[in-house]
């Protein structure tokens, strides 16, 4: 027996040994490599731990409050840190990396330490060095080759990352913005950095206010991409109310001096401009006891989005918006200031030479227990703007305003009151499309594309409504839609996790569901067999901060050749349209219900 005990704690010695030798030579391997060095972690296994991490990830995203604590951001980055310790072998290894390099990285825009922005581009080195064939392996270069870009002002060192995707991940969704860079820098930079020539410096274009409800959206128009941060501050000024919001714009400036716009909406009180300093241009926006706001930017053109949410105590009655008809030279005027409701929707052409609304006693044709009375209705692209183009040329503008169109009058026909964004062929920036939405009161709100593929071979029918996803081929089309690159899309994923929970995402989820079944048994019927793709979501900026259920629908593949042909064909639209009507009563159904 004794000779038994003595075998097996000899064993168990080996065993040890040989664990202590493994992790030992694993450390030095994580030196030689250039990572750190993480010892063994006991406890929940990593998938559990990454799910915990994820969930504190969305907490510390959806709470302003919390962002503010520096330990906070520690903390969630400190959880994910523990993934990777637990078992780098996992498949939430590399994810664990890729969300601390992003925390890190955001983390720097509100603390402006150097540390923050260097830990971030370890995190992503790590995942690359560690995982070169993991899917997330070319978005952590192409992440680095950002931060130097935007954030370092190291063109050299950005180029030479942009290279290195092109070289070591050709096929990857990162390669062509890559190839972009490549080309951008390549083209116009020498291979060594010449202090002595200065960036010429950005200007800002102007600034444009809308104001609806309960909330006010501020865009500053800008004529190349900047980095920018945003802050939140009590007022230190008595004479100045509440708060203040203000975002600095670094490497900008102002051509002129700009005079404050007086919104005075309840949420904003006054939109102010100027140089903070030589390099710098700093909008501030004196706002009162706000519910929250949100900073981001959209590109193509360059332009920074401040979204403020609250309780708007001031906002007169539609009987008092609607007043005298502005002329032209004060609607222009207004739209800058952020006045009225109505005023500010004629402000737009197209929107103002539209049919007028159908009387009052014809709401009385609308079909009985259909709580929607007004609707704005979204043709997608337009203008400048053709959208996606089909192998015999075909335009995705025309045919999204073809079928708008034919919805609007379908719709008018049996009462209701319909608002097009656009009923010509104009170019109407995504954050003004919202903006028409929420300050025209509708009850929903449509958003019609024609969707596109790399291959032919794609073709179906979608409905989408605005949440977060980790689904490629909705990052994509959401991309496409949103006029960037899925690299871009990481940061309004994170913004839109404050809206997850309100009611008007899950409203947006039903409606997207009765909107696509009526639409492919609709088709069925007229003998159509495109197929059913399903309901989606992604991060689609035209339906962000919509006050009303919103979606966008992907009517058929301008880019396969089959469905480019149908969706020039009257029938197919006709089919389209009716089955959207179709989901359109059944939905309003269900809110009648509801209500009752």
């Amino acid at each position: 027996m004794s000779g038994a005990v003595s075998i097996h704690r000899k064993r168990c010695r080996n065993v040890v040994f040989r664990t202590l030798l493994s992790a030992a030579i694993a450390g030095l391997l994580a030196l030689a490599a250039g990572t750190p060095a993480y010892s063994a972690v006991t406890g929940p296994h990593a998938g559990q731990l990454y799910h915990h991490a994820v969930q504190n990830y969305y907490t510390l995203n959806s709470s302003k409050q919390k962002q503010q604590f520096r330990d906070t951001w520690l903390h969630v980055i400190h959880e994910f840190e523990l993934v990777y310790k637990k078992d780098p072998r996992s498949r939430f290894a590399p994810k664990a990396l890729f969300n601390i390099g992003n925390l890190y990285n955001n983390l720097y825009t509100r603390s402006f330490l150097e540390k923050d922005l260097d830990a971030s581009v370890t995190a992503f080195k790590t995942l690359q060095q560690q995982y070169p064939k993991n899917t997330l392996a070319d978005d952590a270069l192409f992440k680095i080759a950002e931060i130097y870009r935007t954030k370092k002002g190291d063109t050299e060192t950005a180029l030479q990352y942009y290279t290195r995707i092109l070289k070591d991940y050709p096929a990857s969704t990162s390669a062509p913005m890559a190839r972009i860079w490549v080309s951008k820098l390549g083209g116009t930079l020498p291979l060594r950095k010449q202090p002595s020539v200065k960036q010429p410096l950005s200007v800002v274009n102007g600034i444009k206010v809308w104001s609806a409800g309960d909330y006010t959206r501020v865009v500053i128009n800008v004529s190349n991409e900047v980095v920018y941060s945003g802050h939140l501050l009590e007022q230190t000024d008595n004479s100045l109310p509440g708060k203040r919001i203000y975002v600095d714009l670094k490497g900008t400036m102002l051509t002129c001096d700009t005079p404050p716009l007086s919104v005075k909406d309840g949420i904003v009180e006054e939109v102010r401009a100027g140089q903070f300093n030589q390099n710098t241009a700093r909008v501030v926006l004196d706002v009162g006891n706000i519910d929250d706001y949100s900073i981001f930017n959209l590109e193509d053109p360059f332009r920074i989005i401040i979204d403020v949410k609250g309780k708007n105590v001031n906002t007169p009655a539609p009987a008092q918006v609607q007043g005298k008809q502005p002329s032209a030279t004060t609607a222009r005027e207004e739209v800058t200031q952020g006045l009225s409701i109505s005023k500010i929707i004629q402000d737009y052409e197209t929107v103002r030479q539209q049919p007028k609304p159908v009387p009052q006693e014809a709401s009385l044709t609308i079909p009985h227990g259909v709580s929607i009375r007004k609707i704005v209705i979204d043709p997608g692209h337009g203008g400048k703007d053709p959208g996606a183009i089909g192998p015999d040329g075909i335009e995705e503008k025309n045919i999204t305003l073809r079928i708008g169109t034919m919805l609007a009058d379908k719709l008018r026909s049996m009462g209701f009151d319909v608002i097009m964004t656009r009923d010509k062929d104009v170019f109407i920036p995504l954050e003004e499309r919202t903006a028409i939405a929420n300050m025209s009161n509708a009850d929903i709100f449509i958003s019609i594309h024609a969707n596109a593929s790399l291959s032919r071979s794609a073709k179906g029918i979608t409905t989408y409504y605005l949440s977060t996803t980790h689904d490629r081929a909705s990052m994509l089309v959401a991309a496409r839609e949103n006029a960037t690159s899925t690299r871009k899309l990481s940061d309004l994923q994170l913004i839109l996790e404050d809206l997850m929970k309100t009611a008007k995402i899950n409203e947006s989820a039903v409606f997207a569901r009765d909107i696509q079944s009526n639409l492919v048994e609709n088709l069925r019927s007229d003998h159509y067999s495109t197929p059913d793709l399903g309901v989606r979501s992604a991060p689609f900026f035209v339906l962000m901060h919509a006050n009303m259920p919103s979606i966008l629908i992907e009517t058929s593949f301008v880019t396969n050749p089959t469905e480019e042909h149908l969706l020039m064909q009257r029938r197919y639209e006709e089919s389209i349209v009716n089955g959207v009507v179709k989901g359109i009563l059944q939905y309003g159904k269900k809110l009648k219900m509801a209500e009752q």
